[in-house]
């Protein structure tokens, strides 16, 4: 008697623990609700991120702006280096491993590799750090600055590990929480520590660590908030080591092949610039110094991208996985053709607006850096297309074909660098990307195309609508305008469907907000 009423009162605290469960389950933020809630608050951070990069162009001398751009970019091509592009396998694999049970056990085993992996390059850059040094910065002198940016290398892969899973999980708000976190901290760290402290580059490389540090934060509190029920705490089935890297190892080959082709493509034209100019140390420096004057402005047309791209994913991931793929090819397509479109009205805008910024705020100390933004602007944009398009091969476990796409350019930039900065310089390294960007353009929509995702000619006019920017400032407004009302009244840009999904998405939205504010 005794033993049944113990197991009826196992059985009750089973059932209160099952109800407390269900009360504090994790839900994921709808596509449009999460991109909407993203762009606005993304926009704050980006216009503080502005400000902070048009500042370090003020404190910083040529030279120690290209430091800093050199440190950034290693920054940013050894941190998803390291952890062998496993956390990126969760925008793809989240949502297999959770209707199976098994996402727990998936994403320790991830975790486990990634911490060692970026423990061991950490001690590396500690070991031989005038060798990284000298592969970095062109120089032996930058140890200090090394020894820095091995203890920050680390807390930046943790942000990222934190934000590619939150992602994946479609915890679009705490995503963007994260960032607009970490991007006001690093400004405002950033700047004060740059203002009174002697190593700019080191100084900046400190305070992006310390924003990373704290940016964890919200992903952290959900993670406790939903302990034991946010990732499945209880495993449904086992999931066997072969099953599950057989599974996923291609995906994650290919796509830390394209992360290190994608990084070094960002970083190429710079590291070229350095290595390959003909010009002093202290002058090729000085021209990555002034090419980073001119690409504040249109790496936030990036990190925009970047982010939609990386919201994309789960979401086109969880649509495909319900047999839904016509669903998730029409996400992309006009995601893509709003991108090309929204981005560069934005950037004629910016262009109007070029003179005050660099005559009057950077007091013309940056007039190379002027020259070369119409055509930073346009290969940024391509690049953002690229980013955004190559989500479908992902989804469709294609990933090898984009970073064929991505690599091909970077050989592409190479080469063409090789070919111009000697005999052009800075406009040189200018051109050679603009070229490596286009063909990244051309071969992901014709990839997607090849592999199911049709690209109708409104993708193709699209991809062409950037080089507007090339023209004056007021063609340039012209040239916009004719596209928004051909866009309006024509279906060359957009086909009917997809206005009609568009106006369907926007209308609804409009009306969950009127019904907020009233």
């Amino acid at each position: 008697m005794a033993t049944a009423d113990s197991n009826t009162s196992a059985q009750l605290l089973q059932t209160d623990r099952e109800k407390q469960a269900s009360g504090r389950k994790l839900v994921s933020d709808s596509i449009a609700t999460g991109v909407i809630f993203a762009l606005c608050l993304t926009v704050g951070q980006k216009l503080i991120g502005f400000v902070r990069g048009i500042l370090f162009c003020r404190f910083m001398t040529d030279q120690e702006l290209g430091q800093w751009s050199m440190a950034w970019s290693s920054l940013m091509l050894l941190a998803p280096l390291a952890v062998l592009g496993l956390p990126g396998c969760f925008g793809r694999y989240t949502e297999f491993y959770r209707n199976r049970g098994q996402l727990r056990t998936f994403i320790t085993r991830i975790a486990v590799i990634s911490i060692a992996m970026t423990g061991l390059l950490a001690i590396a850059m500690i070991a031989a750090p005038q060798r990284f040094s000298n592969i970095i910065f062109g120089s032996v002198e930058q140890v200090q600055l090394i020894l820095f940016l091995s203890a920050t290398i680390v807390v930046v892969t943790v942000s990222n590990f934190l934000c590619s899973l939150m992602e994946s999980l479609r915890q679009v708000r705490v995503v963007t929480a994260m960032r607009f976190v970490t991007g006001v901290l690093f400004a405002v760290v950033g700047v004060y520590l740059i203002s009174t402290w002697e190593n700019k580059a080191a100084a900046a490389a400190t305070s992006y660590g310390i924003a990373c540090a704290f940016g964890i934060l919200p992903a952290i509190w959900v993670f406790w908030k939903f302990r034991g029920t946010g990732l499945e705490a209880v495993e449904k089935t086992h999931l066997p080591h072969g099953e599950m890297w057989k599974r996923i190892a291609p995906f994650a080959i290919w796509l830390w092949a394209s992360n290190f082709c994608h990084n070094f493509f960002e970083v190429s034209d710079r590291y070229m610039l350095i290595h390959w100019s003909s010009a002093s140390h202290d002058l090729a420096q000085g021209f990555v110094g002034q090419y980073h004057s001119g690409r504040v402005v249109p790496l936030l047309l990036v990190s925009v991208a970047t982010m939609l791209g990386g919201v994309l994913m789960p979401y086109m991931s969880a649509h495909w996985e319900a047999g839904r793929k016509d669903k998730a090819i029409e996400q992309l397509n006009w995601t893509v053709k709003l991108i090309s479109i929204s981005f560069t009205a934005g950037s004629i805008l910016v262009l109007l607006f070029s003179p005050v910024l660099f005559d009057w705020i950077l007091q013309g100390r940056y007039n190379d850096g002027l020259r070369v933004l119409p055509l930073t602007l346009v290969y940024c944009i391509w690049f953002c297309l690229f980013v955004v398009g190559q989500d479908y091969l992902w989804v469709a476990e294609k990933g090898k074909w984009a970073a064929l796409s991505i690599f091909v350019g970077l050989i592409a930039n190479i080469g063409l660098n090789m070919l111009l900065i000697p005999r052009m310089g800075l406009t040189g390294a200018v051109v050679a990307t603009t070229l490596g960007n286009a063909i990244n353009v051309v071969m992901i929509i014709s990839f997607n195309h090849w592999f199911g995702c049709r690209a109708n000619s409104g993708i193709w006019l699209c991809a062409l609508t950037p080089l507007v920017l090339l023209a004056s400032p007021w063609l340039s407004i012209v040239a916009i305008v004719l596209v928004a009302i051909l866009t309006w009244k024509t279906d060359w840009f957009f086909t009917a469907s997809e206005k009609v999904a568009l106006q369907n998405t926007c209308g609804s939205k409009l009306t969950k907000i009127k019904q907020l504010l009233l």
